[in-house]
């Protein structure tokens, strides 16, 4: 067992944030549109612009999605939840490192976060991230500003966990929850879902879709052969350029008259993608277009096999460290 001493090294557990209440959604979408990780609008210097006008068109929309959904994001909430379970985890193995939320786009962001961590001594951080999927965009950018921010506070970045795409414990976990869904129909058709991506980053290098496609690999492998097949489609796509397809609302439109399991497999947690995106607009696509029944898969949140994974890999990481 490691030792229970007091240590200078915090655990990071990094997700994107969202936005608390409607009049906090202006200020999140005007960050996210101003990352050049996610969006490139343009040259740069004309970007704030942009985003600017972006979030003018697109913000009662949003506001009204938010609505839906309670009023804000519960992201705070289920990655606090997280954090908590990663911690106790951690304290029953004998690890004593603090574990921390920074959120990307809303608060706790780095700036503030590894200040106070400063003052508390902590010299080392260990970045765990809650994309599954190794991205530019999504654990790429948050390790982008981390880093700039443990730099300015003299903090030393070490390797952390940075994907885990095809994890015995986390595809355990997606594993389980798909089944336990799929029994409520079994002849439904399985569709994965996925966030979709800028195509240029993708052909730039971007390793995202290549793990994508590993883990519905890896979860169509366990259940071998199904009565409604599987299928592939990604989702919220944002602007005119071009995205990774299938888009999801196509793939909809090919199954009228089946019924269909909705499996997302790039969150892990609940939030406006699953929670507006598919359990409210793509249930509306699916009854237009004449699909019989629609489920969908709940994200892991605090699964025991995804905490595994996260305990499992964070411990590895701190004993490389």
């Amino acid at each position: 067992m490691a030792s229970a001493e007091p240590t200078d090294t915090a655990i990071i557990l990094m997700n994107l944030g969202g936005p608390l209440r409607l009049r906090d959604v202006e200020a999140f979408m005007l960050s996210l549109f101003m990352d050049r990780d996610i969006f490139k609008l343009g040259p740069a210097f004309l970007q704030p612009f942009i985003a600017r006008i972006l979030v003018k068109s697109r913000l009662k929309e949003v506001q009204s999605r938010y609505a839906q959904i309670g009023g804000g994001s519960p992201i705070l909430r289920g990655t606090a939840a997280q954090a908590t379970a990663l911690r106790e985890a951690l304290r029953e193995a004998g690890r004593q490192e603090l574990v921390r939320i920074v959120f990307r786009y809303t608060s706790p962001r780095a700036s503030g976060l590894l200040r106070s961590l400063a003052l508390k001594g902590v010299k080392r951080l260990l970045p765990v991230t809650l994309y599954p999927h190794d991205c530019r965009a999504t654990t790429g950018s948050s390790l982008v500003e981390l880093e700039r921010e443990a730099n300015a506070e003299g903090m030393v970045m070490l390797p952390g966990v940075l994907h885990y795409a095809m994890d015995p414990d986390y595809l355990d976990c997606l594993e389980e929850n798909l089944r336990k869904t799929l029994a409520l129909s079994p002849g439904a058709t399985v569709v994965f879902s996925a966030h979709s991506l800028p195509l240029k980053q993708i052909q730039s290098g971007d390793p995202y879709e290549r793990e994508i496609l590993a883990t519905v690999g890896a979860l169509k492998a366990r259940l071998g052969d199904i009565p409604g097949g599987y299928r592939l489609g990604y989702q919220s796509k944002v602007g005119p350029i071009k995205w990774l397809k299938p888009a999801l609302e196509t793939v909809l439109g090919q199954l009228s008259g089946r019924e269909v399991v909705i499996m997302p497999v790039s969150f892990v947690g609940e939030h406006i993608e699953t929670l507006h995106e598919l359990d409210i607009q793509y249930r509306e696509v699916a009854q237009h277009v004449g699909i019989r029944g629609y489920h969908r898969v709940p994200a892991p949140g605090v699964h025991p096999a995804f905490i595994r994974c996260l305990v499992r890999r964070t411990m590895e990481a701190l004993e490389k460290a």
